[in-house]
């Protein structure tokens, strides 16, 4: 672990000429440090590890100098070789003896251009606490706290580049009622939703629901496939929201599409600005919901955590480019997937999933997938033409690099007309 002491800020190196040494000199190149932060306080932390170890074992190490960024379930940061063995999770306290703990050093750069982290409780009366440069971060902390924008936040105000969407994007779809409104706005069919606080009566609540029965009761904030389920009666309904109300504070009551199948796309920018679509896939069902389980933990969850070749979300069930949609319907999703995804200001590759009649042929939006497990690299691979992770992973970095150029403003009170305080040896 390449740990330095911390330095006075000099300068920032233009983003755009990372990876090759200044002054001219492109004979020597210079690695890009890019931080993987996985793992997380939410529910699909353990996904989140999975997601952020296969990040890892993509990126081209002949561009990037990589390490990971392990978030516990606690809250803290922490770096080491260690994690990046897939045996060593959850990190037990002979782990973590080996590994050090860090935090964002808010507010200073390193010279260079370098953002750092800073070890937690280290250096002394006569030493600095050591720190470790980077230069870009690639989240992949799935659910709270990690795909809500919160990091999001800091990351922006920083200045850092990150891979993804900002803050704005993040909020809003981590939020599938507003996300629902959002789609609607934008000219996408959504079935007949009613949101639902932890602080409603219930009773009034279902009393109010317009639509039949049976309905989808799942988290508003947390992925559909946790804590999710069917309920046929007012009873049963209010029994699944007592349930979700035990992992979120909001819920959405739906009308259940019948015959229902599930259709799923990605979407990404292009360096060159060009917006295409992935592959689609369609998830084959156990019961009446797509699971948890069926989505991560399909085939042998030891093997997949011992270095399995195929972990995650690989190993589910589907049917890529199902032919069913060849009837012009497939250009149809495509298209309000790519609106949608210019509505929202969205970035990185994120999975739109939309609900369909299977006997009617019906389609309504469901809910985009900001930061899909495995940043969805599968469909991507089925994409004509195809994309391998490597690339995919390639085309984001470049896209947070150049949404971080155009991030950076110049504040200047003066020339806006909102001076007040007179600028004293600046």
């Amino acid at each position: 672990m390449p740990w330095v002491l911390a330095k006075p800020v000099v300068g920032l190196r233009d983003l755009g000429t990372m990876g090759v040494t200044q002054g001219g000199n492109n004979s020597m190149s210079e690695k890009i440090k890019v931080a993987v932060v996985f793992g997380g306080l939410s529910s699909e932390h353990d996904v989140s590890v999975l997601t952020g170890l296969e990040v890892l074992e993509a990126l081209n190490p002949a561009k990037y100098d990589a390490f990971p960024v392990y978030v516990g379930l606690d809250g803290q940061w922490w770096v080491g070789d260690a994690l990046r063995d897939r045996k060593n999770y959850l990190p037990d306290a002979a782990t973590k003896r080996s590994l050090t703990r860090v935090s964002l050093n808010v507010g200073a750069a390193y010279e260079g251009g370098h953002w750092l982290l800073r070890e937690v409780g280290g250096g002394g009366l006569l030493s600095k606490p050591k720190s470790l440069e980077f230069d870009m971060i690639i989240p992949a902390l799935h659910g709270t706290w990690g795909e809500d924008g919160t990091l999001q936040g800091v990351l922006a105000a920083e200045k850092i580049p990150f891979v993804g969407g900002g803050v704005d994007a993040m909020a809003l779809t981590i939020h599938k009622m507003w996300t629902l409104g959002a789609a609607e706005r934008a000219g996408l069919p959504i079935p007949p939703t009613m949101f639902v606080s932890k602080d409603d009566d219930l009773d009034d609540k279902l009393d109010s629901w317009r639509g039949d029965y049976p309905v989808f009761v799942k988290p508003n904030y947390l992925g559909s496939s946790i804590g999710a389920r069917v309920a046929k009666t007012p009873d049963d309904a209010r029994m699944a929201l007592t349930e979700v109300f035990r992992l979120d504070h909001a819920a959405l009551v739906q009308r259940c599409i019948p015959n229902l199948i599930e259709y799923n796309v990605a979407v990404r920018r292009k360096p060159d600005g060009t917006v295409i679509t992935s592959a689609i896939e369609r998830p084959l069902r156990k019961d009446e919901s797509y699971t948890f389980k069926d989505k991560y933990l399909s085939g042998d969850m030891a093997s997949k955590l011992s270095g399995g070749s195929n972990p995650g979300l690989v190993n589910a069930t589907r049917i890529i480019n199902p032919p069913e949609l060849d009837d012009g319907r497939a250009t149809q999703l495509r298209a309000w997937a790519v609106a949608l995804f210019e509505a929202l200001d969205l970035a990185g590759a994120p999975r739109l999933d939309f609900l369909c009649n299977e006997q009617t042929g019906e389609i309504w939006f469901n809910e985009v997938n900001p930061l899909p497990g495995s940043f969805g690299y599968f469909l991507w691979e089925a994409a004509t033409p195809s994309v391998g992770y490597s690339e995919l992973l390639d085309d984001m970095l470049v896209e947070a690099r150049q949404r971080s150029r155009n991030r950076v403003r110049v504040i200047d009170p003066v020339a806006n007309g909102g001076s007040i305080f007179p600028k004293r040896g600046v």
